[in-house]
C-alpha cells in the first residue's frame, strides 16, 4: 500500500519539460539485407548526431526482433517495405545514394525542432515495483489546442546482441523498439475536443518484465495527434532511468522495523532502523522521484540492533517528497519523507 501511495504521488510530482523534440524512426527486419548495409551506418550517424535533441528508435516490423506496435506505427508512417527512414510521421527518403546529404538535412530539421515551442509534452520516472515497470506520466499543454490527442508509451533496449543480415550473429543493435506498454500502438486517450493553456492529464501505465537491472533500457513517451485515420507526432520524451524500487524477491532479511520521523518535516528527519541480525552489506540511500541518489546514508556492515541516522535539507537540496531506501544485497524496503 506505501509503495501504491508513494507512486501515486510521484505522478502529481512530475514536472514536464518546455521542449520540442521530434522522433526519428528506423523501419527495419533483421533479414534485411540493406538494413545491414548502408542503413546500419545511417541510423549509427543519426544516434551520433541526434540522440540529445530527439528520441530515436529502430522498430522492426518483421523477423525474430520484430513486435506488432512496431509494424503499426511504421505502417502508420506508410512504410511498405524497408530499410526506411522518418522524421516524426515523414520519411525522408535516405538512400545509399544520398545517405550523406540526408543524414545532415535530418540533423539541421531537428536542430529546427528543438528551438521551437511546443504544444504538449510529457514527463515521467519509471519505477520498477513486483515484476512491472510502473509509469505515472503526466501531459502538459502548453498552447491551447484542439483535436484527439493520444499518450503511447515504449520501452526500448540499447546494445543488443542479435543477428543482422549482412553482419551476423554478433550485430550490436541501437535503440530497439522492444515492447509497447499498452495493447493500442497508440497509448491512452489524454483529450478529444478543446484544450487550455496550461491544462494538465495524469495517466497510468504499467508493462509486466523481468528486474531491468543491467539491461540498457529507455522508456519513451509519443504525444500522438489522430487526424482522419492517421497519427501524427506531437511530442516526445524519454528517460533511461527506471529505479528499482521493490524486487520481486523479498525485504531485507531481519529487519525488524524501519521507519523515518517525522515523515513530514520541516528542516530534519531520524531514520529509525531495528535489525534482528547483523547485515554484512547494509544500504541505506536517499532517492528522489527522479531516480537520483541525493544521499547516502550507510554502507556496509551494521549490527543487530537499534540504529539512527538523520537526514536533513541540506542533503536533499530542496523540499518535496523524497523516498529512503535500505538494502541488504538482496532485499530492498523503502519508506517516505517529505520536507516542507
Amino acid at each position: 500500500m506505501l509503495l501504491a501511495a508513494l507512486f501515486l504521488v510521484q505522478g502529481v510530482a512530475q514536472q514536464v519539460e518546455q521542449r520540442q523534440r521530434p522522433l526519428l524512426t528506423e523501419r527495419a527486419a533483421d533479414w534485411c539485407q540493406l538494413c545491414g548495409g548502408w542503413a546500419w551506418v545511417f541510423m549509427a550517424g543519426l544516434i551520433e548526431d541526434n540522440d540529445d535533441k530527439a528520441v530515436i528508435m529502430s522498430a522492426h516490423y518483421d523477423g525474430n526482433l520484430s513486435n506488432p506496435a512496431a509494424k503499426e506505427i511504421t505502417d502508420n508512417f506508410n512504410g511498405f517495405y524497408q530499410p526506411r527512414f522518418y522524421l516524426n510521421e515523414n520519411d525522408v527518403n535516405a538512400t545509399a545514394g544520398n545517405a550523406t546529404t540526408t543524414r545532415t538535412n535530418v540533423k539541421t530539421q531537428v536542430d529546427a525542432a528543438f528551438e521551437q515551442s511546443p504544444v504538449a509534452n510529457t514527463g515521467f520516472q519509471p519505477m520498477y515495483i513486483d515484476g512491472q515497470i510502473k509509469v505515472a506520466a503526466k501531459v502538459k499543454f502548453f498552447q491551447a489546442a484542439q483535436g484527439e490527442y493520444y499518450l503511447g508509451l515504449y520501452l526500448l533496449e540499447d546494445n543488443v546482441i542479435a543477428y543482422q543480415n549482412n553482419i551476423g550473429n554478433n550485430a550490436n543493435h541501437r535503440k530497439l523498439f522492444r515492447y509497447s506498454f499498452t495493447a493500442s500502438a497508440w497509448g491512452e486517450p489524454i483529450a478529444n475536443g478543446d484544450v487550455t493553456a496550461d491544462q494538465e492529464f495524469d495517466l497510468n501505465f504499467a508493462l509486466t518484465i523481468g528486474d531491468p537491472t543491467g539491461y540498457e533500457y529507455e522508456v519513451v513517451g509519443v504525444i500522438w495527434k489522430k487526424e482522419g485515420d492517421k497519427y501524427k507526432v506531437v511530442n516526445t520524451w524519454s528517460t533511461k532511468q527506471i529505479e528499482v524500487v521493490l524486487s520481486a524477491t523479498s525485504e531485507p532479511r531481519g529487519l525488524a522495523s524501519f521507519e523515518v520521523v517525522p515523515n513530514l518535516a520541516s528542516t530534519q528527519a531520524t531514520v529509525k532502523l531495528q535489525l534482528a541480525e547483523n547485515q554484512a552489506h547494509a544500504a541505506l540511500d536517499v532517492y528522489d522521484l527522479d531516480g537520483r541518489k541525493m544521499a547516502n546514508l550507510h554502507t556496509g556492515t551494521l549490527r543487530s540492533g537499534v540504529h539512527s541516522f538523520e537526514i536533513n535539507r541540506e542533503m536533499v537540496g530542496r523540499s518535496g517528497l523524497f523516498l529512503v531506501r535500505f538494502s541488504d544485497g538482496d532485499g530492498v524496503s523503502v519508506r517516505k519523507v517529505v520536507f516542507e
